[in-house]
């Protein structure tokens, strides 16, 4: 630290130029800090928090997925894309996207590259928790600060799929029309963060024989808990998901499946690098013999710093 001196009637006065000019900016970092808007990530879990990201901030969450021995797939190596945008504290509109993905069948030897579905929708918060008098609960991270309250938030949303994509399905098949009911909470006693998830969704696959197309209801209930890891940035996801498989009648090996359901188990790990910037990693294991056996991840969440419309934060 290097000072100035200039005389004053008489008098040496010391400025702290450099002080000065650092207190300044640590001021304004400060300022622009408190204006970025914070994050409000459904990854890295399957499950979707009911809550909404912050009015007007248009949010991507992006990734990787690699998936091994799915009962139409022996592998697969693919990247996967959402955006959201809330136009109010009620609505928000969706978009998800499998660009690219590498998929080897399970009778094949080779593999092939193509692009999954592209889906569009939109989720209405239909119940939002009081917020509790306590500060202490309202200083939590990551998805914490939007259910401050153990009293679940409530929301439905609706996705549709609007093209087709040919690259093969996973375990969880794919979907042409679903809806959801979330549930979010958050207990400050026990700083766990809870998102539960109740889906129906119409399949549309081929009879057994190939002759005609049929459609079928697909049922899932998925539910993940997350609490701070040591740091208060880091953050510990776990999750159970169960799905019927009403379109598969084989296992990854080839074995008839009368009835086929997933169970799977997930573990990961996420941590805030900024409030609008979330990085995620971890992995999954299936529980059933149409499960996907391995699947891995990683991602970001990021919301864009500059709102669509005027407004206030």
């Amino acid at each position: 630290m290097s000072f100035f001196a200039r005389s004053e009637g008489g008098r040496r006065v010391f400025v702290r130029g450099r002080a000065a000019a650092f207190a300044c900016c640590g001021m304004l970092s400060c300022a622009a800090a408190s204006q970025t808007p914070t994050a409000n990530p459904a990854r890295p879990t399957l499950t979707n928090p009911a809550t909404l990201p912050p009015v007007g901030y248009v949010q991507l969450e992006q990734g990787y997925l690699g998936s091994l021995d799915s009962p139409e797939t022996a592998s697969q190596y693919g990247v996967n894309q959402t955006a959201k945008v809330a136009f109010s504290d009620r609505l928000m509109a969706e978009e998800q996207w499998q660009p690219w993905a590498r998929s080897r069948e399970a009778d094949a030897d080779v593999g092939s590259n193509a692009s999954g579905d592209l889906l569009i929708g939109a989720q209405a918060v239909l119940y939002n928790a009081p917020t509790p008098e306590d500060e202490a609960e309202k200083s939590d991270v990551h998805r914490h600060i939007f259910v401050p309250s153990a009293i679940p938030t409530i929301a439905a949303a609706y996705l549709e799929r609007v093209h087709s994509g040919t690259t093969p399905d996973v375990d969880l098949g794919g979907q042409a029309r679903t809806a959801i009911f979330l549930f979010s909470g958050h207990s400050h006693l026990l700083r766990v963060h809870y998102d539960s998830n109740w889906i129906v969704s119409e399949q549309i696959g081929d009879s057994v024989d190939g002759s005609h197309s049929i459609r079928r209801a697909q049922f899932g209930e998925t539910i993940s808990v997350d609490r701070e890891l040591g740091n208060p940035n880091l953050q510990i996801s776990l999750e159970v998901y169960h799905f019927s498989q009403p379109l598969v009648h084989a296992t990854a090996t080839g074995k008839a499946a009368a009835r086929a359901d997933l169970l799977d188990g997930l573990f990961a790990l996420s941590y805030s690098v900024q409030p609008n910037l979330v990085l995620d990693c971890g992995f999954s294991h299936g529980f059933t013999s149409t499960s996907t056996r391995w699947q891995s991840f990683a991602g970001f969440t990021y919301l864009l710093p500059r709102r669509l419309w005027p407004g206030r934060n």
